[in-house]
């Protein structure tokens, strides 16, 4: 469950809306939009669909991407395990370096889902090296 929880606050605040975010990376984030969300701040509730949209110019070739996702939540980071790490489903493979690709993926946010807050850091790491192609920062939250 802890899985969509952070899955659904990513999602919600990359979607709805242009949404500010710290990039935890080297700039290669170029947008973020979330469905229903802008600002900084992303308030996403059950049982509404989300999705996201994101930018970004990876730095290096990657032939395998991998989606990393953590949450903070009362000053505790732990990994989000569970989710569709293949970025490639999200993305056109292999990414070159310097052209821009986009990351569309989308959900469902389950009713049964606890009301939480959270940051919750997304990586794409490059598969073939681990390298982190970019990464970012959002905050929000999920109620009813």
């Amino acid at each position: 469950m802890l899985k969509l929880v952070c899955l659904a606050v990513l999602v919600a605040c990359v979607s709805a809306g242009v949404m500010k975010f710290d990039d935890c990376g080297q700039g290669q984030i170029k947008l973020v939009d979330l469905s229903d969300c802008e600002g900084d701040y992303c308030i996403i509730h059950k049982g509404k669909d989300l999705k996201l949209h994101a930018e970004l110019v990876p730095q290096e070739d990657a032939e395998h991407v991998n989606i990393v996702l953590k949450a903070k939540m009362n000053g505790i980071e732990i990994p989000v395990p569970g989710i569709d790490t293949d970025g490639c489903k999200h993305m056109k493979c292999p990414l070159k370096k310097g052209e821009r690709v986009s990351f569309d993926y989308s959900m469902n946010i389950p009713k049964i889902l606890p009301d939480i807050k959270a940051v919750v850091t997304a990586e794409l790491v490059n598969g073939d090296n681990g390298d982190v192609l970019s990464c970012a920062n959002v905050k929000g939250e999920i109620k009813a």
